[in-house]
């Protein structure tokens, strides 16, 4: 006797795996970048410790000569950075979700960020350090914990990621990366400022793929019918 799949069994060409296998994939990463928010809150109530200092100095006496190579990518924290990831993401992959997310997730990442720094109420390096090398976008102001262009930066590289190859997945991270090293060069940040504020991206955009569903291979992407 011959047994025909439903069709819900079929495969179906071009398309990802089903919503609720992507949703439950998406849920240990956050759960993770949670706990990862969760850890560098509780150490940076208490200041800042021997360790993050010695860190910072290292980062921050890199030669001026990093400035120009950082500036640019570090650009992509800023609240501009959403909306232009986000044409990006709707020009290559004419798909809502990516690029509905990168300005929401985004915008979000950067308010929630604010909230965190009026709850924490940690200073930057130019009130708490004894000394520090400012540059040109050293703050003069605000609060360090978290940092908002790291939340907004990894916000960004979780929600498009899953729609990049392999090979850019990691580029993807990489500027996320820039741009918290920039803020620290800068002396803006922190390093914990800075980790803090990606688990906090990371911890949107993961929670963000989850409730909108996200492919599992972006190989199998293919743009919807009739683009």
């Amino acid at each position: 006797m011959t047994i025909l799949p439903t069709p819900s069994s079929r495969a179906t060409p071009g398309r990802a795996e089903s919503p609720t296998e992507v949703h439950l994939r998406e849920l240990p990463k956050a759960a993770a970048a949670l706990g990862a928010l969760a850890a560098t809150t509780a150490i940076a109530r208490d200041g800042v410790p021997a360790w993050e200092a010695a860190a910072f100095d290292r980062i921050n006496s890199l030669p001026n000569a990093a400035e120009p190579l950082l500036w640019l990518p570090m650009q992509l924290g800023s609240l501009f950075g959403p909306f232009v990831v986000a044409g990006a993401a709707w020009a290559r992959w004419r798909r809502w979700q990516p690029a509905v997310g990168a300005v929401v997730v985004g915008v979000v990442a950067w308010q929630a960020a604010k909230l965190v720094k009026d709850d924490i109420e940690r200073g930057r390096p130019g009130d708490l350090a004894p000394a520090i090398v400012r540059r040109w976008g050293t703050p003069k102001d605000g609060l360090g914990f978290v940092s908002g262009h790291s939340a907004v930066a990894f916000s960004l590289a979780g929600v498009v990621s899953p729609y990049l190859g392999r090979r850019w997945r990691p580029v993807a991270y990489a500027l996320a990366v820039s741009v918290s090293l920039a803020r620290i060069h800068v002396a803006a940040h922190y390093p914990l400022d800075t980790v803090g504020g990606a688990s906090l991206g990371l911890l949107l955009a993961y929670g963000y793929n989850a409730t909108v569903g996200a492919p599992t291979h972006a190989a199998r992407l293919a743009p919807p019918p009739g683009t």
